[in-house]
């Protein structure tokens, strides 16, 4: 369970670096996500955040997972959804690029890019965070607006899966993976809309999952997004862990 809920709520040919965050870039550490395009995608990944945050234990099944996908993306304009994790609330208007660089600030997560063995380590997790938003996408309704641009409901499920790996070699093959649904009324919490206005995307790791060995090196999460006409992104997350409390 370390995904790696996928969430809904409801941009190209070269490969780009996205700095991650003002607090990040003041510890001289170069921001280390890149995203390179498969086909031709008509949405992108944006807003990336790196951040360690409790994920909880098998004893509590993970509680505190849900809890922090939760302080990341708050009611009453998101809410949980049974098949989705975070699902959309109310209507609220685009752009969404920043929306969870605004909430992160309101939490107390340590944003980095290296963090310490503790932060890696059980009832903790390293986090890699993300909005999924058209680019350009299509006209078309959402549980955000009855116009507006979408990524349409024909290109679900998009089928997320990630690996980790510490200095370059596998470390955890099963990071997470998860298929993102089309907005429709077959789901717990229905809908009756064209499609997605945007959603976010979840991966959390640490020490105890991986393949042994000790917690410190350079890590990476290898994540590729793929939408029902083969086309989407593959992304790559970039952070370290060192020794100390």
């Amino acid at each position: 369970m370390r995904i790696v809920r996928v969430v809904l709520l409801s941009l190209l040919s070269i490969p780009l670096a996205l700095a991650l965050s003002t607090s990040a870039v003041a510890q001289n550490e170069r921001a280390a996500v890149r995203i390179e395009p498969i086909g031709s995608p008509t949405w992108k990944p944006v807003d990336f955040h790196v951040y360690s945050a409790a994920v909880g234990t098998a004893d509590d099944g993970f509680a505190e997972f849900t809890q922090n996908t939760v302080a990341v993306l708050p009611p009453p304009k998101h809410q949980l959804c049974a098949e989705l994790g975070i699902g959309p609330g109310t209507p609220h208007q685009p752009p969404y690029n920043h929306e969870i660089d605004r909430n992160l600030d309101a939490t107390d997560f340590n944003e980095s890019l290296v963090f310490r063995v503790p932060e890696f380590s059980p009832p903790n997790g390293v986090w890699a965070t993300w909005m999924v938003v058209p680019y350009p996408g299509t006209i078309g309704s959402s549980p955000d607006f009855a116009s507006g641009p979408i990524i349409p409901n024909t290109l679900f499920p998009i089928h997320v899966v990630g690996q980790a790996f510490r200095n370059n070699l596998l470390w955890d093959p099963n990071l997470g993976g998860s298929d993102v649904p089309p907005l429709t009324d077959q789901l717990s919490c229905p809908f009756s809309v064209d499609g997605h206005s945007h959603f976010p995307i979840f991966f959390a790791d640490n020490a105890s999952f991986g393949l042994g060995g000790p917690a410190t090196g350079d890590y990476e999460y290898r994540v590729t997004m793929t939408d029902s006409t083969g086309n989407g992104w593959s992304i790559t997350v970039r952070f370290r862990v060192r020794p100390g409390n």
